[in-house]
């Protein structure tokens, strides 16, 4: 996975960089910064891998020849935008005290995020403008998703609860004058953010359903399966859907007709294609998996605990 080997040693710097920059906040909230802060360290075990966020800058630098000291500033500024926006999902989602708790951290950690931009964009930038955009994107998505069915309408808004990623692709485009590929790049991550999207509504499909937030999965299982719209699917009709339809082939198409469409940035930002394309083969091949798994208990319980032994036994 060169779109991540290729970069480990800038992600170290730019998480000690962020580290830094968190151990300066004062001393109530410095150290739970420093600990949510490596929560989500990429190169460290059992933590979350948000890996766009602070890779994608990184990966605009062979397109743009920006320095890639400014393209791993772009990198630590996106931790920051990351962990922000972490800290008001979780507040929007639970509502809970702890979540509560870390809301004057959410606003120290979106300064530092301002902060490493304005360094390379004055207020006049038209960086600015595309963030109130992605802002704006943001909001209509994580406002509107429990009302609508984005998977099925219109699928860009799933990637828009992500958006403000996407500043991290402007900022060396604008830098290298490179602004006529705004428009393509746009596309593509958002495309990137679907997939990526639908690979966590595929793992976390069961918390979703229990807590009643959108999920592209059960949507499509709703819609598939002719599920009255005046309720939810439950987890028995979920796992028939998945084990005797086989429905996570129609989950996995949808994968390969976004993989298709973003084969044409493939020399353009190689590391992003090669990134969805690791997404993808995720879903593709558990997909493939749980047919293989379908097909042995169709074929009879036998087929199925004979599939199980082990192979030297």
């Amino acid at each position: 996975m060169k779109w991540l080997s290729s970069y480990h040693q800038d992600l170290e710097l730019a998480f000690a960089e962020a580290a830094s920059i968190l151990e300066a906040l004062p001393v109530t909230h410095r150290q739970p910064a420093l600990e949510f802060l490596d929560k989500f360290h990429p190169l460290k075990e059992e933590r979350s891998k948000n890996y766009i966020c602070y890779l994608l800058p990184l990966w605009m630098h062979e397109l743009t020849g920006v320095p890639l000291h400014k393209c791993r500033e772009f990198a630590v500024a996106n931790i920051f935008g990351m962990l922000y926006y972490q800290i008001i999902d979780a507040v929007m989602d639970d509502r809970d005290q702890a979540s509560t708790s870390m809301l004057p951290l959410a606003e120290f950690i979106h300064l530092e995020f301002i902060h490493k931009y304005s360094h390379s964009f004055p207020a006049t930038s038209s960086l600015w403008d595309y963030y109130r955009k992605y802002v704006a994107e943001w909001a209509q998505a994580v406002s509107t998703e429990n009302s609508s069915d984005f998977f099925y309408e219109n699928p860009v808004r799933m990637g828009h609860k992500a958006s403000p990623v996407k500043l991290s692709i402007i900022a060396p485009l604008l830098l290298s004058h490179r602004e006529e590929l705004i428009p393509e790049l746009e596309e593509a991550v958002d495309t990137v953010l679907i997939t990526l999207q639908m690979l966590d509504d595929w793992q976390d499909w069961e918390k979703d359903l229990l807590e009643g937030n959108y999920n592209s999965l059960v949507s499509m299982v709703q819609t598939e399966c002719e599920i009255p719209k005046d309720r939810r699917p439950t987890s028995e009709e979920i796992n028939q859907a998945i084990y005797v339809r086989g429905l996570l082939s129609t989950y996995a198409n949808r994968a390969n007709i976004l993989h298709v469409k973003l084969s044409k940035i493939q020399t353009i930002v190689p590391h992003l294609y090669d990134f969805h394309a690791s997404l993808h083969n995720n879903i593709v091949i558990g997909a493939q998996h749980h047919e293989s798994e379908r097909n042995l208990l169709l074929q009879g319980g036998l087929n199925y605990y004979l599939s199980k032994i082990p192979k030297n036994s």
